[in-house]
């Protein structure tokens, strides 16, 4: 009976084992907020092992991403919008990025980051708000979010 038992106990921890090895870590996350919206994304593409990214197809992945997501954060020129990351994202630091144009000119080193849009930066038709972390360098990640101003 006790040989029934080990046997079954080492087969779970097999089992538990060769299950924990499948796993990955998930991309790190960004949300925003703006009113009494929010979106919540992973990077659409992250550099795990410090190198950085080719942008460009860390760019189309992260369109790619941003055409699935139905919802788009509401808000209007004027209202304030939070940007919040994972703790990794600030420990290398990053960029807000609204219609092409850098928020900020040295890296973002917090977990937050608000501002409030001009209607300049935020047109009628809405815009993208990017996240992108690195530094001059290259990006380490990305995240685009739609703005929609209805």
């Amino acid at each position: 009976m006790k040989r029934a038992r080990l046997s079954l106990v080492l087969a779970g921890v097999a089992v538990v084992t060769l299950g924990l090895t499948a796993c990955e870590k998930p991309n790190p996350g960004a949300s925003i907020f703006s009113g009494t919206t929010s979106q919540f994304q992973r990077a659409a593409c992250w550099a795990t092992d410090g190198s950085y990214l080719d942008d460009a197809t860390c760019a189309a992945a992260a369109l790619e991403q941003a055409a699935k997501t139905t919802a788009a954060v509401s808000t209007l020129p004027g209202q304030t919008i939070g940007i919040s990351v994972d703790p990794v994202v600030a420990d290398i630091g990053w960029f807000p990025v609204l219609g092409g144009q850098r928020l900020s000119d040295t890296p973002v080193t917090s977990t937050y980051f608000r501002f409030t849009p001009t209607r300049e930066q935020l047109p009628a038709g809405g815009a993208s708000l990017a996240v992108v972390a690195g530094d001059d360098k290259g990006s380490r990640g990305i995240w685009i979010f739609p703005l929609t101003t209805s």
